[in-house]
């Protein structure tokens, strides 16, 4: 137990937000406050904390609008916790729905941008440079079973990390390293009331399905295994820390601008090179990142050296191949379409004329399905999954769909997908009333294809003329 938890009568495994951030120990907390017992529990170390060093502390509750009763519940149960704790409450009300469907995102996605948008504009406007948020040892182990499923490299092994810089100010995990059954034992000994959010039990969340089935199983081998992972995550960001620090030095001794050295790259080790690389992207792109995928044809682009081949990646850049060296150009921006008018057209059964691009959509009943993550005008949707009214819309500014657990700008889609520029504009958002259900060439998202046997499947073929 260090001493600051012995002074301030806080958990061992508590850390100080101030410590985190690198603020100054009177400098303001706001801690993100949904009313479960991570954030009561947050909340309250966080308040005797505050007091014992004398720092300000405030807390901020987005009502996403999306759980009826329940989510009322939950805002008027926060209004009076902070009440009794005498700190003021900051309050969002969202139509997180609505908001998906403009933003062409799943209500989860759209959740966290509108809840962390919240917070960074508080923080602004406040001049509160400490964000505390509830993060502990078994959302650290969900995170990494989930981002093992993905395939993820070193950086997705390691978890989550402790700090995070946000507009404003820095995110704080002050609770990390508690697991949840020690919070709950906590929330107990202190008298702490919280509430429940219901949605936690449901399944269909790709994260609650490792919460309540993976995880207990796994605990069953190791009951400790959310420790056992806290301790990995933490040995193997020092790691990917000092592969970080390899590969700024290797570019501060190979690079010529965007450019290295193909012999270089291709005679040095893969962890620093490739890293190497995606900072260079990083720095052209303006902080984009890159795939698994890309990587591997950056790597084989460089091994094979041939002088001017290149290579098409995201965010407009190319990698190119001249003079022996690797590196990246930008490519010229593509003409824009300005007689490309914004259109909404209700979809119906047979066929639905979009006047606007010229093009087609007919959607018949159907008891056939392709791979609907093949390049291909023609998708399968469980019509039954439909919400609302099914309708198709133009393109927009940071659109996104999910797909195979990802959640990707369709602008990189169609980028990854290689879909010709002069075709892009033309290509229709399929959506429903919780936003972009299927896009022609990319795929449908994830929960709406059917399955053998079902009995509302339908298919959509897309017919530019």
């Amino acid at each position: 137990m260090n001493e600051k938890s012995k002074k301030y009568s806080l958990p061992p495994l508590f850390t100080s937000p101030h410590d985190l951030a690198g603020e100054r120990t009177d400098s303001p907390i706001l801690v993100a406050f949904s009313g479960g017992a991570d954030s009561g529990a947050l909340l309250h170390m966080a308040v005797n904390y505050g007091r014992a060093v004398g720092a300000q502390v405030y807390a901020a509750h987005v009502n996403h609008g999306i759980r009826g009763a329940e989510a009322d519940r939950d805002e008027l149960f926060c209004k009076n916790c902070c009440e009794s704790y005498g700190i003021r409450l900051f309050l969002l009300k969202a139509d997180l729905p609505a908001i998906a469907k403009e933003r062409g995102l799943s209500v989860e996605t759209a959740a966290r941008d509108v809840r962390y948008e919240f917070f960074s504009e508080i923080m602004r406007e406040n001049s509160i440079p400490i964000l505390a948020v509830a993060h502990n040892a078994d959302d650290n182990l969900e995170t990494v079973l989930f981002n093992i499923s993905r395939g993820a490299a070193l950086g997705g092994v390691c978890g989550i990390p402790r700090t995070r810089d946000i507009d404003g100010g820095t995110i704080v995990r002050p609770i990390l390293r508690m697991s949840r059954r020690e919070i709950l034992r906590y929330c107990e000994d202190n008298s702490i009331d919280f509430v429940t959010d219901s949605t936690n039990t449901d399944v269909e969340y790709t994260r609650n399905r490792i919460r309540n089935r993976i995880i207990p199983e796994l605990k069953t081998i190791c009951p400790d295994a959310e420790k056992a992972a806290a301790r990995m995550s933490e040995s193997l960001r020092q790691d990917a820390l000092c592969l970080q620090s390899m590969a700024e030095w290797f570019l501060e001794e190979a690079r010529e601008g965007y450019f290295v050295s193909c012999k270089m790259i291709n005679g040095s080790p893969y962890a620093i090179t490739t890293r190497a690389l995606m900072m260079l992207y990083g720095e052209i792109s303006g902080g984009g990142t890159l795939e698994y995928t890309h990587v591997e044809a950056l790597m084989a682009l460089s091994k094979k050296a041939e002088p001017h081949s290149s290579l098409n990646l995201p965010a407009g850049i190319r990698a190119v191949i001249e003079e022996g060296k690797i590196g990246f150009t930008r490519l010229p921006p593509p003409p824009k379409n300005t007689d490309l008018k914004k259109f909404s057209v209700v979809l119906s059964e047979g066929e639905n004329r979009i006047s606007q691009t010229d093009s087609e959509i007919i959607i018949e009943k159907t008891e056939k399905y392709k791979n609907i993550y093949k390049k291909s005008m023609n998708l399968y949707l469980d019509s039954a999954k439909i919400v609302g009214t099914a309708y198709a819309r133009e393109r927009r500014d940071g659109d996104k769909i999910r797909i195979c657990n990802m959640s990707k700008s369709v602008k990189k889609l169609m980028c990854e997908k290689k879909i010709p520029q002069e075709l892009r504009p033309r290509i229709p958002m399929i959506c429903d009333d919780t936003g972009i259900v299927a896009i022609p060439f990319i795929g449908v998202r994830d929960g709406y294809a059917p399955k053998d046997g079902c009995d509302t499947a339908i298919s959509i073929k897309f017919d530019p003329k």
